[in-house]
This record gives structure tokens, sequence and C-alpha cells, in this order.
């Protein structure tokens, strides 16, 4: 089967087309929303979205092999949630703050617990008797996806939205560390998945050689692939930050001539 005929290959589960449609079109009530650049981050982030679940991405995951199903996840969790973040105007953001749920909101955007539960959440999925039974059972499948959407807005919250009065808000430094802390699940996770010496994922055991990959061969390249993206990512945005403490060539000058 060729990648021509895989790119030909699209599901239509309504909830997903509705979904997305909705989020799409939702977006010019945003309060302060216009057709900018955000408005431009936003749409990307949810078609990101309705790629990972409609497109032979979630065919081939879902059916053939478990590599395909962890890009998946690594999309779901890592790719489009802080591009949706990004898309979020201020005014949208201040009203999030100031609505009835701002006390929970501040709670479970904290680097502590959103780390926690970015931690926890992708840990917990991958484990073999809950990973089988996610793809054996549609409503906990569809609970997996979005657990992963959730605990991806929550965890990049923080490094995406700087407000030096709010608690979440992490100095340069913090959110080196935080990111750090984020590409924990991909050791544990990812490493494990790609050193363990037999398959452990039993949905996979006969569907991958439907493809002519063995369980185990596609096992490892799914692990090696959630930790070096989870680590390239993570370390990306980290030395951005990092490059953020050091001042431009320069900048100490310029300083010192401003100094009275």
């Amino acid at each position: 089967m060729s990648f021509l005929y895989w790119a030909g290959q699209w599901r239509f589960d309504p909830s997903v087309w509705i979904g997305c449609a909705v989020a799409i079109a939702a977006y010019r009530w945003f309060p302060g929303a216009s057709a900018d650049r955000r408005a431009l981050t936003w749409v990307l982030g949810i078609v990101i979205i309705f790629v990972a679940l409609e497109s032979a991405i979630d065919i081939v995951g879902d059916n053939y092999l478990f590599s395909v199903h962890m890009a998946q996840h690594l999309i779901l969790a890592m790719v489009a949630p802080p591009l949706m973040i990004l898309g979020l105007p201020p005014p949208t953001i201040d009203l999030l703050l100031r609505s009835p749920t701002r006390h929970v909101l501040r709670v479970i955007i904290s680097p502590y617990f959103a780390g926690s539960a970015y931690f926890a959440v992708l840990v917990a999925w991958h484990w073999p008797p809950f990973f089988d039974y996610a793809l054996t059972n549609p409503a906990a499948h569809v609970a997996q996806h979005l657990s992963f959407i959730a605990v991806g807005l929550l965890f990049w919250w923080a490094v995406v939205v700087h407000r030096p009065e709010e608690r979440w808000n992490l100095t340069p430094l913090g959110e080196v560390a935080y990111l750090t802390v984020g590409a924990l699940p991909a050791v544990v996770v990812g490493l494990t998945l790609a050193l363990l010496p037999r398959p452990v994922y039993l949905v996979y055991l006969h569907r991958s050689l439907l493809l002519g990959v063995s369980p185990l061969l596609d096992q490892r390249i799914g692990g090696m692939l959630m930790f070096a993206f989870d680590n390239v990512l993570m370390v990306a945005v980290a030395g951005w930050y990092l490059w953020r403490i050091f001042p431009t060539d320069g900048a100490d000058e310029a300083r010192l001539r401003a100094r009275p």
C-alpha cells in the first residue's frame, strides 16, 4: 500500500468533524478576536487535531501500528495544545481569569498541578492494560484522546501565557526547569518501550505483521519516537527560554550607558 493510498484514507466521525468546525467557527466570538496571526494559530491547532483523529494516522494507528498510534498521541498532547493557547487573544485570557471558575482555573494551570497531571496521564494511558482496553472500548478511546488534549493545554499554559502578577508565571530559569520535568514521560514511557525485550501491547501482536512490521520493532520505533520527539521539543523550547536569561550582544553596555 503506497503513501498515496493512505493519504486518501479518511474517517468520518461526526463528533470530530462537528467539534472541530464549532471550535473554528466560535473563534470569531472570542473577546478580542480578529483575523490575525493568533486566529491562524488557533485554526492550525484545531486542524492538526482534526488530521490526527480523522486521517490515515488514526486508521493505521488503531488497526496496524503502535508507532503511528504513538505519533497521534504526541500530536494531541504536544503539538496542537500550545498552538491553541498561542491563538487565544489576551482579552479572552482576561475573561477566563475573571470568570466564576477562575479559582479552579488558577489551580489546574499552576505548574505543580499541570506538570503532575501531564506526567500522570501520559504514563497511565501507556500502561499496557489501559492502552489495550482503550483500543477495544470506543468510549475509553475517546476519553484517552480528550485527556491528552486536556493535559496538553494545562501543561503548555504556563509556557505560553506570561502574566507577572499571576502565581503560575515562571521565570525563564523556571521555564527551563518546568520543561525538563515535562520530558520525564518520554523517559519513563518512551525509553522503556524502546528497551523492552518483548512486545507488551497485546492488541498489536498480530496487527503490525499485516504491514510487514514485527510487533517488537513497531513498539521500539514508537518508544524512540516518543523519547526523541518529546526531548527535542522540550530542549528546543527550554533553549529559547535559557537564551532569554542572557542579554544579547551589547545589552550590558546599553544598560551601563543608560544608568544615571
